[in-house]
């Protein structure tokens, strides 16, 4: 009996604490991205839509991961970068080209198994969304 009381007060405490956490990250993603050129906010979001529609695998550090596991990465990591990444080539080049923990560069295999640097790619759909022809 006692023992479930202190397991149910140890749950209250860190359900609210967990609530904070989350927030607080969110807003701190917000921040980030707002502080940025709306211009490239929104190149840098179609991107990375176009990495979570690609059913690609990704590979980082010689482990593959599927293309929603990327994404998440990637949003991550550019949510740590803050306001140094304020372009979207900034985004590719400092944040979506290589692994911060190794300097190895990611890599992308295509369904089509193909496979490329993930810099060569993102520019690749950068190029085409420029051209205002938004194509998969």
């Amino acid at each position: 009996m006692m023992k479930s009381r202190v397991e149910s007060r140890g749950s209250r405490v860190f359900g609210p604490a967990l609530f904070v956490c989350v927030v607080v990250f969110l807003a701190a993603s917000s921040a980030a991205a707002a502080s940025r050129p709306a211009a490239e906010q929104t190149k840098i979001d179609w991107l990375l839509e176009e990495v979570g529609n690609s059913k690609a695998t990704f590979i980082r550090n010689g482990k593959e991961y599927d293309a929603s596991t990327a994404v998440s990465h990637l949003k991550t990591k550019l949510l740590f970068a803050g306001r140094r990444v304020q372009t979207v080539r900034q985004f590719i080049v400092g944040v979506a080209s290589r692994s911060s923990e190794s300097g190895l560069p990611y890599e992308i295999r295509l369904p089509d198994g193909r496979q490329a640097p993930m810099e060569v790619w993102l520019l690749e759909r950068l190029a085409v969304y420029e051209k205002g022809q938004p194509k998969r």
